[in-house]
C-alpha cells in the first residue's frame, strides 16, 4: 500500500502531539525519585503493572531519543554538547523539558517519513516504560496522605493535560482519516475536557475563598491522581490512533497476508473497546470530596471578594457547573421524570445561566451592585457548586433526597433575590412567556394533533387518554368562543384568552413529553389541566350568556379574513417604483462619464427611500449593460464575512454552474480569482447596503485599477461613508418624494381599486412623508380595506407625530395590526433568515406547514393554501418577489431590511422566536426555557460550548456565518438529546459528512428535517420519525452517485416531500412490497432512479399523489440481477414506460443514461412542466410531447434530443408558455405554422451551432421575453431580428436579455 499523503500542517500537528505528550510525562516526573517510588510501590504484590521504575535509566533513554531526533530529522542543527543530563532527577527533567521546548521552536519535519521516524522512536523505545511509570505514579499517589504539589503546580499540570487533549482534537480536525477513527471517542473526550476544566475552576474558586490549606488536602490529592490518569489515558490513546493509521498505511513496507491483517484489525478493535472503557472510568468529579470542601467553606463563613480576577474565577466555576449539569441532563434524556422535576431542572439551569451572565457583565453591570449584594453573589456561587454536586451524587430523578431538594430550593430562592436586585437597577422589557402570535392558529394545530393521537392509539398516553378527550372537547368549545369574541377589547375576555393559551401550551408540552418518553405517565398528570380548562369553560359560558343580547356589537368586532387568491400577475418591486428619470440619469452619468481611473459612486439616504431599487434600475439599464464588460451585485448588510462577499461577486460573474467548486475554495484563492476575472475588463461592482468601511477595506484590493473607467456603486444609510471610502467624494443623496409623486406611487400600487377615493388617497399619501417604502406598505393595507378602513388609516397616520426615521416602523406596526392572524406568523417567520438573502419559497412553504401555520381546507392542499398566504403578504407589499417560476408563481422572495428588522424585533417581543448571532450571544443567553423557535448564526463549536438547555424548543434552524459548510463533531450532535420535542430541524450549513446521525432518530416528533449529507444509505431507523413530512438531504459530495432507500420508507405515511440534490435514490421494491400501503401524502420526490424494466403499477399504487418527480432513467444497474440485465440487452425492452398512470403528476424532470431505441415513454396528460436531458431522442419523437394538452413549460437540456435539424412540421404546443433550449447541437430549427400560440418566454442557452429559427417566433402575439445566455453572435443577431419584427408586428413591450458570459 502506498504511503499516505499528509500536508505540512498535518505533519507538524502530529509531531507537536508526540513531543507534547513526552513533555507532559517529564512534568509529572518532577518531585519523584527512585527511592520514593520504591518505598511506595514495594507493598503492592497483587498488581503486576506496579513495579519499581528507575527514573534515572528512563531519563537517559529520553535523552538519547531526543538527541536522535535532533540529529536524524535534518531540520535543525545538532547540539554540540549531547551530554546534558545531570544526575539529579528533577534537574534532569527540567533540562530535558527545555530540550523539547527547543525542538518545538525549531523543528520542521519535511515529510511523513520524518514524523513517522520520530513516532516509532518515542513509542517503540520509550512507550512501554512510560506506561509503566504512569501506573506506578498513580499507585504511589494513592498511598500518600498529603499532596505532592501545591495549587500552582497542580494548575500547571492540568493546563498541560488540557493542552494535550486539545492537540489530539486539533489533529483530528485537520485530518479526515483521524477524525473518522476518533469518532467513537469524540464525545467522551469533549466531556473529559469539560471535567478537567471544571476541576481546575473548582480548585481555583475554593482556594481563593478557603482560609486553611488543610481543607484542600483531600481535594488536591484527588485532583493530582485524576490528572495523572488523564495524562496516561491520552498517552495510550495517541498510540492507539497511530497504530490504526500505521496498520492501514503500510508504512512498515511488509507484505501481509489477509489472515495477518485480519488478526491485526481484531487486536485494534479490542484495544479500541478497552480505550473507550478507560475513558468512561476516568472521572475527575468525585462529588463527595467537592461537597465536603464546599460545605467546609460555607461553615467557615469565608467570603472572598468577587473583584477583578476573583470574579473571573467565579464565572469560570459557574460555567463549569453549567457544563456538568448539561452533561448530566443530556445523559438522563432517555429517563422518564415527573413534570415537576423537568420544570425544576429547567429553572435551575436558567438560574446558573443568569449567574454566569451576571459575572460576565452582560446582564447589567456587576461592578455597580451594592457590596453586600456582591458578597451574596459569592455565597451563591458556593451554593451552586453544592447543588450540582448533590445532583451528581443522588442523580436527576423523581423524589430527590431531602438534602438535594432543600439545596435546590434554597438556591432558586436566592437566585430570585439577585434577579430582583439586578432588574430593579437595570430594567428589562417584559416578554410573554408563551408566544402571543396566532393564538387561534396554535389551538387549531393542537386540536389537529390531538385528533391524530386519538386515531393512532399511542401506548405512552393510554393512561390519560380519557382525560385528553375531555380536554379536547372543552378546547373545541373555547376555540369557538374565542373566535367569536376574541377581537373585543375587553379586559375580562383578554384575561380569559391568556389563561386558555397558558393551559394549552402547558398541556401540549406534557403530551409531547409523554410521546417521546421524557416524563412518566400518571392518571393524575392531566387532571390539573382538565380541571383548569373546565373552570375557564364555565366562565366563558357565563360571558357568552351575558353578551347574547348585544350580538350586533359583537358582529361589529368580529371579522373573518378571506384568503387572497393566487391568480393574477405577480408584482415585482420595481413595478411600484416611480421612474425618477433625473435620479437615474444622474447616477448613470457618474458611472459612465468622468475619470478613467477606478471610482466609487455612493448613493445615500434613510431606510425605505429606495436606494436599492434605484441601483437595480441603473444596474439593468441597457446603457450600463453595454458600457461595462462585467457587472456584479453584492449585498453586504450588517452581518457578513469576506468569503460570503467574494462568492456573491464571483457567482454573478461566473454563473451558478461553478457553485460547488467555489464554495470549497479559501478566501485568498477566491480573492485571486476575482482579481483575475476583473483584470483588463471595464467592470461595475454594486455593494448594496454598506454599514461601514470595514467591508470596503476587505474587498478593495480585489478590484484592479486598469485606468479603464471601472466603477463601484455603493448604497448606504450613512452620509459620511462616501468621504471615508474616498477623500472629497460627494455622495448622491436620494431625495424624498413630493406629495404629487407620493400620490402617483400610491395610485400605481393600488391599480384601479374600487374603494379608492382621491381626496382620502391624497391625504394618506402626503402623510407618508415622502418615503416610498412607507407608501408601498400603506398601499398594501388599503388594498384590503373599504372606505371606513381608509379613514381609519388616515386617522392613524395623522394622529402620530413621528420623525421620518421612525415613519416606516410605525407604518409597519399599522400594517401588522391589520394582518389576519394566520399571516402574522408567516411574516414574523421571515426574521429567521439572514438579512437581504433570497429565500426559496418552496422551502419556506414547507416550513410553514411543519410549524402548523397553515390551516387545512377541503378544496386545496396545504401547499396551495400556503402559497395563498405568500400571495397575501406579497399583495400587501410586505414581501418582494426576486424570481418567478417558469410555470408561474414565486420561486425566490425576500423582505426589505427594514421589514426584516421589524420582524426580528416583533418576534422577540411576542416570544415567537429568538435569534442568536455568534458565540457571545449564545454564551450569554439565559432565557432558553421558554423559547419555542431558535435560530442560530454561529460556528458549531460555539453552539457546542454554549450547551443550551431548551426543553421547550420546537424549531431549531442553524445558519453558518458564511457560505462555508461547517464541520461538526459528535459532541455537537450529542446536544440534540436535549431537544427531544423538536418539530423543525434545519442544519443546512452543517457538514455531517456522509452518515445519518443516530441522535436525530430520537426526535420522533420531527415534521421538517434538513440535513446537508450526501448519504448513499439511509438507515431503516429513519422510520422512527413517524410524523416527518419533509426530508431534505443536501451536501456537495458524491453528486451523481446512487443510494438505496430502506424498505421502512414505506411506513412513513405522513411524508409529503423527499428531496436530495446530490444522490439518486433507488426505491426499495422488496419481496414484501405488497404489504405496504404506500405514501399517499407524498407530493414531491427528487431525486430517484428508475429502471426501464420497472413495473410502473407499483409506483402508481405506492405513490398515487405525486405532483413533482425528478428521476434518472436507466436500463441497467449493478444492483439488479444478471437475468434482468440480459433481458434488457436481449431485445425485450420494446415496452412502454407508462408514466401516464401518474394522473396527478404536474412537473417531471427526467435525466437518462441512453435507453434502447425501441423504448418509449408515455407521459401523463396532466403534465404542466417537463424537463428532459441525456435521452438522445430523435427530433421526430418530440411530437409525443406536443400532444400533451396542459403542458406550459418545456426545458430541453443537454443531449435531450440529437440531430442537426428540428423541423416542427405539424407539431403544435397548444398551451406552452415557456420554452428553453440548452446545450443542444441543433443547426436548423424550422417551422412556418402556428406552433406556439401561447408562448411568452423563450430561453436559448449555450447553442453553439444554431443558425436558423422558426419564422413564427416573429409573429407570436403573446411573446414577452427572449433570453440568450452564452450563445454565438449569429444567434444574438437572429434574436435582435425577431425583436424588430415583433415590434413591427405591434409588440412594443417585448424584452430581450443577452448574457455574453
Amino acid at each position: 500500500m502506498d504511503t499516505m499523503e499528509y500536508s505540512d500542517f498535518q505533519i507538524y500537528l502530529y509531531l507537536e502531539m508526540e513531543l507534547k505528550r513526552l513533555r507532559t510525562f517529564l512534568k509529572y516526573t518532577i518531585g519523584w525519585n527512585d527511592n520514593l517510588l520504591l518505598k511506595n510501590s514495594e507493598d503492592d504484590d497483587d498488581d503486576d503493572e506496579v513495579a519499581a521504575v528507575s527514573l534515572g535509566s528512563l531519563m537517559c533513554k529520553v535523552k538519547v531519543a531526543l538527541i536522535d531526533i535532533i540529529r536524524d530529522s535534518g531540520s535543525i542543527s545538532q547540539r554540540e554538547n549531547t551530554s546534558f543530563v545531570p544526575v539529579d532527577t528533577d534537574l534532569c527533567c527540567l533540562v530535558l523539558f527545555e530540550a523539547i521546548q527547543e525542538i518545538f521552536s525549531r523543528l520542521r519535519p519535511r515529510n511523513w517519513q520524518d514524523w513517522h521516524m520520530i513516532h516509532r522512536m518515542l513509542n517503540k523505545v520509550l512507550g512501554q516504560e512510560i506506561n509503566r511509570a504512569y501506573v506506578t505514579f498513580s499507585y504511589c499517589l494513592s498511598k500518600l496522605t498529603s499532596p505532592m504539589r501545591d495549587v500552582k503546580e497542580l494548575m500547571e499540570l492540568i493546563d498541560t493535560v488540557l493542552e494535550n487533549l486539545t492537540a489530539i482534537l486539533n489533529c483530528c480536525d485537520a485530518d479526515d482519516d483521524a477524525r473518522f477513527r476518533m469518532e467513537a471517542f469524540h464525545v467522551r473526550l469533549q466531556n473529559l475536557k469539560v471535567k478537567l476544566r471544571s476541576l481546575r475552576s473548582f480548585i481555583c474558586v475554593v482556594k481563593f475563598r478557603v482560609v486553611e490549606h488543610s481543607q484542600l488536602q483531600n481535594l488536591l490529592i484527588h485532583a493530582e491522581i485524576f490528572t495523572l490518569k488523564a495524562a496516561h489515558l491520552l498517552f495510550m490513546l495517541w498510540d492507539h490512533l497511530m497504530d490504526e493509521i500505521e496498520n492501514d498505511d503500510g508504512t512498515d513496507g511488509d507484505s501481509k497476508d489477509e489472515a495477518v491483517e485480519d488478526e491485526m484489525k481484531m487486536k485494534l478493535l479490542i484495544k479500541r473497546d478497552e480505550m473507550l472503557q478507560k475513558i468512561m472510568f476516568v472521572d475527575p468529579f468525585t462529588p463527595e470530596i467537592h461537597i465536603r470542601a464546599l460545605q467546609a467553606l460555607k461553615a467557615s463563613g469565608s467570603t472572598g471578594s468577587l473583584e477583578m480576577k476573583n470574579k473571573e474565577i467565579a464565572r469560570d466555576f459557574v460555567d463549569s457547573l453549567l457544563s456538568t449539569l448539561w452533561i448530566l441532563l443530556a445523559n438522563s434524556s432517555n429517563t422518564c421524570f415527573l413534570i415537576s422535576v423537568t420544570d425544576q431542572m429547567q429553572i435551575l439551569y436558567e438560574g446558573l445561566l443568569f449567574l454566569r451572565t451576571l459575572l460576565t457583565n452582560q446582564q447589567g453591570n456587576f461592578d455597580e451592585l451594592r457590596e453586600e449584594m456582591k458578597d451574596f453573589v459569592g455565597d451563591l456561587v458556593n451554593e451552586a457548586g453544592i447543588v450540582v454536586c448533590l445532583l451528581c451524587v443522588n442523580g436527576v430523578k423523581d423524589g430527590f433526597a431531602k438534602e438535594t431538594d432543600d439545596a435546590v430550593c434554597h438556591f432558586l430562592e436566592k437566585i430570585k433575590l439577585i434577579k430582583v436586585e439586578v432588574r430593579n437597577k437595570y430594567p428589562v422589557t417584559s416578554k410573554h412567556y408563551f408566544p402571543k402570535t396566532t393564538q387561534l392558529g396554535f389551538i387549531d394545530f393542537l386540536l389537529e394533533n390531538l385528533k391524530e393521537l386519538t386515531n393512532c392509539k399511542i401506548n405512552s398516553i393510554t393512561p390519560v387518554e380519557d382525560q385528553i378527550q375531555v380536554f379536547e372537547k372543552d378546547l373545541v368549545f373555547l376555540r369557538s368562543f374565542l373566535h367569536k369574541f376574541g377581537d373585543q377589547h375587553n379586559k375580562e375576555l383578554q384575561s380569559l384568552q391568556s389563561r386558555v393559551m397558558e393551559v394549552t401550551h402547558k398541556a401540549e408540552f406534557v403530551i409531547d413529553s409523554l410521546m417521546v418518553g421524557n416524563i412518566e405517565c400518571s392518571p393524575l398528570l392531566f387532571e390539573n389541566f382538565v380541571e383548569e380548562m373546565t373552570h375557564i369553560k364555565i366562565e366563558a359560558m357565563e360571558i357568552n350568556e351575558s353578551m347574547k343580547h348585544n350580538m350586533v356589537e359583537v358582529q361589529k368586532f368580529t371579522k373573518t379574513p378571506s384568503l387572497v387568491p393566487l391568480q393574477g400577475s405577480i408584482p415585482t418591486i420595481d413595478e411600484f417604483v416611480l421612474k425618477l428619470d433625473e435620479e437615474t440619469r444622474a447616477i448613470i452619468d457618474r458611472l459612465t462619464r468622468g475619470s478613467e481611473h477606478l471610482d466609487v459612486v455612493t448613493i445615500v439616504g434613510m431606510a425605505g427611500l429606495g436606494k436599492t431599487t434605484l441601483s437595480k434600475i441603473v444596474y439593468n439599464d441597457p446603457s450600463i449593460m453595454y458600457h461595462f464588460h462585467i457587472r456584479s451585485w453584492c449585498c453586504v448588510s450588517q452581518v457578513y464575512s469576506k468569503k460570503d462577499l467574494l462568492l456573491q461577486i464571483l457567482y454573478c460573474i461566473t454563473g451558478k454552474h461553478c457553485n460547488t467548486n467555489l464554495k470549497e475554495t479559501n478566501e485568498d484563492d477566491l480573492n485571486e480569482q476575482l482579481y483575475r476575472h476583473l483584470k483588463g475588463n471595464r467592470y461595475l461592482i454594486v455593494l448594496d447596503d454598506l454599514w461601514g468601511t470595514e467591508a470596503w477595506n476587505v474587498l478593495k484590493n480585489s478590484f484592479p485599477e486598469d485606468a479603464n473607467a471601472s466603477r463601484v456603486l455603493v448604497t448606504s444609510r450613512l452620509q459620511d461613508l462616501a468621504s471615508e471610502i474616498k477623500r472629497n467624494s460627494i455622495p448622491h443623496t436620494l431625495r424624498l418624494l413630493t406629495n404629487d409623486e407620493s400620490w402617483e406611487l400610491l395610485k400605481m400600487k393600488l391599480f384601479v381599486h374600487p374603494a379608492m377615493h382621491h381626496v382620502l388617497g391624497k391625504e394618506i399619501a402626503s402623510n407618508c412623508k415622502g418615503l416610498p417604502l412607507t407608501i408601498i406598505i400603506v398601499a398594501g393595507i388599503l388594498s384590503t380595506l373599504g372606505q371606513d378602513g381608509w379613514e381609519e388609516v388616515l386617522r392613524s397616520l395623522s394622529s402620530e407625530s413621528v420623525s421620518r426615521t421612525e415613519q416606516c416602523r410605525y407604518t409597519l406596526e399599522l400594517s401588522y395590526k391589520h394582518l389576519p392572524d394566520y399571516l402574522k406568523s408567516c411574516l414574523l417567520y421571515f426574521g429567521l433568515f439572514p438579512e437581504d438573502k433570497f429565500i426559496s419559497t418552496k422551502r419556506l412553504v414547507w416550513l410553514w406547514i411543519a410549524e402548523g401555520f397553515v390551516q387545512k381546507t377541503e378544496l386545496k392542499t396545504l401547499e396551495e393554501v400556503a402559497e395563498d398566504y405568500m400571495m397575501g403578504l406579497i399583495n400587501r407589499s410586505l414581501v418582494m418577489v426576486e424570481k418567478r417560476r417558469s410555470i408561474g408563481g414565486v420561486k425566490f422572495c425576500k423582505i426589505h431590511d427594514v421589514i426584516h428588522e421589524f420582524s426580528v424585533a416583533k418576534a422577540r417581543e411576542e416570544n415567537f422566536l429568538q435569534l442568536l448571532r455568534g458565540g457571545n450571544e449564545l454564551f450569554t443567553f439565559h432565557e432558553a426555557g421558554n423559547v419555542r423557535r431558535l435560530c442560530i448564526y454561529s460556528k458549531p463549536k460555539d453552539f457546542e460550548v454554549a450547551r443550551l438547555f431548551c426543553p421547550h424548543v420546537r424549531s431549531l434552524i442553524y445558519f453558518g456565518l458564511d457560505y462555508d459548510f461547517l464541520v461538526c463533531t459528535s459532541s455537537f450532535l450529542h446536544g440534540f438529546c436535549i431537544f427531544r420535542l423538536l418539530r423543525v430541524l434545519d442544519l443546512y450549513q452543517i457538514d455531517l459528512d456522509d452518515f445519518f446521525p443516530t441522535e436525530i432518530e430520537l426526535l420522533i416528533l420531527l415534521r421538517f428535517l434538513c440535513l446537508p449529507v450526501s448519504l448513499k444509505y439511509i438507515p431503516p431507523s429513519i422510520a422512527n420519525l413517524l410524523y416527518l413530512e419533509t426530508l431534505l438531504l443536501g451536501g456537495f459530495n458524491g453528486a451523481g452517485s446512487t443510494g438505496l432507500l430502506p424498505d421502512t420508507i414505506w411506513k412513513m405515511k405522513n411524508l409529503r416531500h423527499l428531496r436530495s440534490n446530490t444522490i439518486w435514490f433507488i426505491l426499495p421494491w422488496g419481496h414484501n412490497i405488497e404489504n405496504y400501503c404506500g405514501l399517499c401524502h407524498l407530493q414531491t420526490i427528487s431525486t430517484v432512479q428508475l429502471f426501464c424494466w420497472e413495473n410502473m403499477e407499483k409506483i402508481t399504487r405506492l405513490l398515487p399523489n405525486i405532483r413533482k418527480l425528478k428521476c434518472r432513467l436507466s436500463h441497467y444497474s449493478s444492483d439488479i440481477s444478471a437475468g434482468k440485465c440480459n433481458r434488457i440487452s436481449g431485445g425485450r425492452c420494446d415496452r412502454l414506460f407508462a408514466l401516464d398512470s401518474l394522473t396527478k403528476l404536474e412537473s417531471l424532470s427526467m435525466y437518462a443514461t441512453p435507453v434502447p431505441d425501441e423504448f418509449h415513454i408515455a407521459f401523463p396528460m396532466n403534465l404542466k412542466k417537463l424537463t428532459l436531458a441525456l435521452l438522445y431522442w430523435r427530433w421526430s419523437e418530440i411530437s409525443i410531447i406536443g400532444k400533451l394538452p396542459n403542458l406550459e413549460v418545456l426545458k430541453l437540456k443537454v443531449d435531450s434530443f440529437e440531430g442537426k435539424v428540428w423541423d416542427m412540421e405539424e407539431v403544435e404546443f397548444p398551451k406552452l408558455k415557456y420554452l428553453e433550449l440548452n446545450s443542444l447541437y441543433i443547426v436548423n430549427w424550422t417551422g412556418d405554422g402556428d406552433h406556439f400560440p401561447c408562448l411568452e418566454k423563450l430561453v436559448l442557452k449555450e447553442l453553439r451551432e444554431l443558425v436558423e429559427v422558426p419564422s413564427c417566433l416573429s409573429y407570436i402575439s403573446t411573446m414577452e421575453m427572449i433570453e440568450v445566455q452564452r450563445c454565438t453572435k449569429s444567434i444574438v443577431d437572429l434574436v435582435k431580428k425577431i425583436e424588430e419584427e415583433q415590434k413591427d408586428f405591434g409588440n412594443e413591450g417585448i424584452k430581450i436579455l443577452i448574457h455574453d458570459r
